[in-house]
């Protein structure tokens, strides 16, 4: 089965019960440094990516850091 996530305000399909490390892995950031996610507006910490399963209908904020000055 498949589901549908909001990714930054796009529609994302993947496979039920995908951990968030998949769902990175997919989108092709997975080992990204200086990205922070969020589910449903909760940072997830980048340790418990791999354990955190996805449940479909669910607003995924990812941020990339950037350097300025």
């Amino acid at each position: 089965m498949i589901m549908t996530l909001t990714v930054n305000n796009q529609s994302v399909e993947i496979a039920d019960s995908a951990s968030l490390r998949t769902l990175l892995t997919q989108l092709a950031i997975a080992n990204q440094k200086g990205i922070a996610v969020a589910v449903n507006n909760a940072i997830v910490p980048r340790a418990t990516w791999e354990q955190f399963v996805l449940s479909g209908n669910e607003k995924i904020t990812i941020l990339q850091a950037t350097q300025g000055g």
